[in-house]
């Protein structure tokens, strides 16, 4: 009898100290849960700040990009008009003297003529005066 009591009593020592580790590993369970959730949450939250720094980042370089390619359009057209009006302005030039050098080949033309024609006079003038001088001898 004696030895059963001792066997109980043991019995319910052992159930009690086991119940006491039972609950301070779940205590501990609880608590490292509680550590890792709290971490995991850092984590995230770090995570989310990097993403949202990239992506403010990348909006940035990409205004940045998109303001550069408006700066080399605008530059593009500017260099492009530049070049057109040159070109008119070289074309205007040109007809212009083409139009100078036309009109002194043809004043040119018309002198030319002028003095072949008044040759032409002079020789028939100093034929019929051959001619005539010939007559009056015969």
């Amino acid at each position: 009898e004696a030895k059963k009591e001792e066997l109980e009593s043991n019995k319910d020592e052992l159930t009690e100290a086991a119940n006491a580790k039972k609950e301070d590993l779940a205590s501990a369970a609880e608590a490292k849960k509680e550590e890792l959730e709290c971490k995991k949450d850092e984590l995230m939250e770090a995570a989310n700040a990097k993403k949202d720094g990239l992506a403010a980042t990348a909006e940035a370089k990409k205004e940045e990009l998109e303001s550069k390619k408006d700066e080399l359009v605008e530059a593009a057209n500017a260099k492009k008009e530049e070049l057109v009006s040159a070109a008119e302005s070289k074309q205007e030039e040109l007809e212009s003297k083409k139009d100078e050098l036309t009109e002194a080949a043809n004043a040119k033309t018309e002198d030319l003529a002028s003095a072949a024609e008044a040759k032409k006079d002079e020789l028939m003038e100093a034929a019929n005066a051959k001619k005539e001088c010939l007559a009056a001898t015969a």
